[in-house]
């Protein structure tokens, strides 16, 4: 086949054996690559390495026969010359090389993972991942005590030479970094540094008891309407099976739950945790044979952490953050509140407090300080992110959930943001952008005028993202990042400007394009989206005198 493809693009003569080496090479690279990466992690995860360098040489020696398949199906015009030459044919082609370019992509990107195996955190698949925890809880234990020693120095000396605790090497660098400190009054390790890794210190103790526990849970299944869905211990993995080849509606509802299919294994599946078993109970398409929802026995871990929160997920509140920044004496503690209704009872009684809208000069960043917070984080405590901060009298939206994988994919996440939304509100939003020189630089614009491609909230922004992409989707055009931002932009205004009369106008549109695609699937569910946050959008009355049309005034010369 590589020798008929070379004949069909190609006036020069094969090289027989070419591909052969070609994939032999690549292949003794990734080897080179895995063993090296041998050497640097613990042998616990040499079996692991192994079976990424086994996929990486089976899918590569696959992608390479399919691009000489795909190559082989059309000459190149060079070739056959332009005379009847198969246009549509060639096209498919193109169309097909590009796609199985992408998957080459993909296949290379099994050597990052080769190089990142054993370098990160630490699995739960790991069987020894309550011994690691273990040992790096009492490293973090020792850094602890090491940090306070060391500001405990300097305060008695005032300099940190002959410091017993630090190499001279160490020393340099904690003088550096109290230069560039902005503090009136530095120390080698400010106290953020502490509060940070005894947050991690907590985390650690936590999930050490949580994997204890769930060692010593059982786990059971249950059957539902064309399958079953099963919780593999051993693989660590929640798995669903189903009898036949599900439709395309239950294979878009398996992935927004955060599901992927496993070919090797023939189902569906994700890592065993609460969040996934909360998942799965409540997807229509996995619903018990009895109709009612999997019993808590059957679904997770009795005392199990998605049983305080229905979702896995919890709050957190800071009653003043500028008391962390400020380093004060008595800072803010951190409360913890099992559901929303109870963290948004302690949000609203100190949301009125007069510090909440004092003036205060700005931070470092540019904006006034972070006074009262609002946080969002995980049952198992390796997540947690603000979401809320109060500044200077007005909410501002912290899209720091946007830069966390676990955050921004999970429903749940997105349904309290939602719920943050309809029931606080966002006056403000911090949102992420490339900037020139790469680096990710935040802007705060008005929380009615950003596109907000994350959750439902019947904003202006939200519903001019849509619009566009329903545009485009209608009647696909290229990529242009300038003129969508400009055209939302206009919808925006438009929207701010007219008021119920816009929604009423774009909802007519909206009907108008659904009823023109009926065939398109994508359109059809784009449109339904669009409908439900026009419906729930909640702007002023159209004002009608606004859009009569003026009436023409003669000129005086006329």
């Amino acid at each position: 086949m590589a020798r008929r493809a070379k004949e069909m693009s190609s006036f020069s003569d094969y090289v027989p054996g070419s591909a052969t080496a070609s994939y032999r090479q690549a292949v003794d690279k990734a080897a080179e690559i895995a063993e090296q990466q041998k050497r640097m992690v613990d042998p616990i995860h040499h079996e692991k390495i192994d079976r990424l360098l086994d996929t990486y040489a089976r899918r590569l020696a696959e992608n390479m026969n399919q691009d000489f398949a795909i190559t082989a199906r059309v000459p190149s015009i060079l070739i056959a010359g332009g005379g009847n030459f198969p246009v549509r044919k060639k096209e498919k082609q193109n169309r097909a090389a590009d796609a199985n370019m992408e998957e080459w992509r993909q296949i290379q990107g099994l050597l990052d993972k080769i190089c990142g195996t054993g370098r990160g955190g630490i699995s739960t698949d790991d069987p020894e991942a309550v011994q690691k925890l273990k040992i790096k809880l009492a490293g973090l234990e020792q850094d602890q005590e090491r940090m306070k020693a060391v500001n405990a120095y300097y305060r008695k000396h005032k300099t940190l030479d002959d410091c017993p605790l630090l190499s001279p090497e160490q020393i340099e660098k904690l003088r550096a970094s109290m230069a560039r400190d902005w503090r009136t009054d530095p120390k080698p390790y400010p106290s953020f540094h502490l509060t940070n890794n005894s947050a991690v210190i907590r985390q650690t103790k936590k999930r050490i008891e949580e994997l204890s526990q769930k060692a010593e849970t059982e786990y059971e299944g249950w059957a539902f309407e064309g399958g079953e869905v099963k919780m593999n211990r051993q693989a660590n993995r929640l798995q669903v099976f189903f009898d036949e080849k599900p439709d395309r509606d239950i294979c878009s509802a398996m992935r927004h739950g955060g599901f992927k299919w496993a070919p090797s294994v023939g189902a569906w599946q994700r890592q065993l945790t609460g969040n996934a078993i909360y998942a799965a109970k409540h997807m229509d398409c996995l619903r018990p044979l009895s109709g009612a929802q999997p019993t808590q026995e059957q679904a997770v871990p009795v005392q199990g952490p998605a049983q305080k929160t229905g979702s896995g997920w919890g709050f957190y509140i800071i009653a003043d953050l500028k008391t962390w920044a400020d380093n004060a004496e008595n800072r803010s503690p951190l409360e913890h509140f099992p559901t929303f209704e109870s963290a948004k009872a302690r949000f609203d009684k100190l949301r009125g407090e007069p510090y909440n809208s004092e003036t205060a000069a700005p931070g470092p960043d540019g904006q006034p300080p972070v006074r009262l917070t609002l946080g969002l984080e995980s049952a198992d405590g390796m997540s947690a992110a603000d979401i809320l901060h109060v500044r200077q009298g007005e909410n501002y939206l912290v899209t720091d959930f946007t830069r966390s994988e676990r955050l921004r994919d999970d429903p749940a996440v997105m349904d309290i943001l939602s719920c943050v939304s309809r029931e606080i509100g966002f006056d403000r939003v911090r949102v992420w952008e490339q900037a020139d020189d790469g680096w990710q630089s935040p802007s705060v614009i008005p929380f009615a005028e950003w596109d907000n491609p994350h959750f439902p909230s019947a904003t202006p922004g939200r519903v001019a993202a849509l619009y566009y992409e329903l545009l485009h989707l209608c009647d696909p055009l290229p990529e242009d990042t300038a003129l969508r931002k400009g055209q939302i932009a206009e919808i925006v205004q438009f929207i701010q400007q007219s008021g119920k009369y816009s929604v009423n106008q774009l909802s007519l549109a909206v009907s108008s394009l659904q009823a023109g695609h009926p065939d398109n699937a994508a359109v059809q569910e784009l449109t339904s989206t669009l409908k439900t946050e026009l419906s729930n959008y909640d702007g002023p009355e159209q004002n009608a005198v606004q859009h009569q049309r003026p009436r023409h005034r003669k000129s005086p010369e006329r």
